[in-house]
């Protein structure tokens, strides 16, 4: 067994920077994820949240001088595309196929055998109905598409699941068996690291919660730790009185 004191990081960002025409998005940001936590991050519309995904995915490239290492390899090295899952903020799927067609072309994509028995394991838990895998993406609600989104990143299996706004369309109830699942999913050691609007959800969710504003991370820690550094009786409230001070 390893020893939790030389374990790596799941996820380790090291003094971050991100401009676009000169306009500063992350400075010095840094944070890391263990294995097998879950990692939430919060902020208004514009903060950065998308952006540090982004860069963690190296879909774009931060300034000179930080690091972004997964599993203690660099970011940038392909090897880390076997590590992760992701699903963003804005999923889409052509409409004119089933949702059966489209999981089966994400297994295939990563070179994985299509399991029947797991797709339907993971509807049932996400509480999309096994009957419409084989309807049109087209006829879908927007809940349904983003369970199915939700679906595809679950059945990779991979150590590191990111995901951006995750719960975005999800009704109450689909908000609750999503949340099952993902206990379900620490207790087999996978790690996550999510964006949020959903303060609730992530209180009783996450064991690291970070709070991204103007750019910086005014707060790392537990949930338990930001409400008590703000002396306040939920994390949103918490939360509210670090965007303001």
């Amino acid at each position: 067994m390893c020893d939790p004191a030389i374990m790596i990081q799941a996820l380790s960002v090291s003094n971050i920077n991100y401009s676009v025409a000169g306009l500063e998005i992350l400075r010095e940001l840094s944070l890391d994820v263990g294995q097998q936590q879950y990692y939430a991050i919060a902020g208004v519309n514009g903060a950065g949240k998308s952006t540090l995904i982004k860069l963690v995915l190296d879909l774009i490239r931060p300034q000179p001088g930080g690091e972004i290492r997964i599993f203690d390899v660099d970011n940038s090295d392909p090897q880390c595309r076997e590590q992760l899952a992701y699903l963003p903020e804005k999923f889409d799927v052509k409409k004119n196929i089933s949702g059966r067609q489209y999981l089966d072309f994400i297994a295939a994509v990563y070179h994985r055998k299509s399991d029947s028995r797991k797709i339907i394991d993971l509807a049932e838990r996400l509480d999309f109905p096994p009957e419409r895998l084989d309807s049109r993406v087209g006829g879908y609600s927007k809940g349904m598409v983003q369970k199915l989104g939700l679906l595809s990143c679950f059945l990779l299996d991979r150590p590191l699941v990111i995901l951006d706004e995750p719960l975005s369309g999800l009704d109450p109830r689909a908000r609750y068996h999503f949340k099952e699942l993902m206990q379900a999913l620490k207790a087999r050691g996978h790690t996550v690291l999510y964006s949020t609007h959903l303060l609730a959800d992530a209180e009783e969710l996450c064991d690291r919660f970070g709070i991204l504003h103007d750019g910086e991370m005014k707060f790392q820690g537990t949930p338990q730790q930001c409400m008590q550094r703000y002396q306040a009786d939920s994390l949103e409230k918490a939360y509210i009185k670090c965007i303001e001070a």
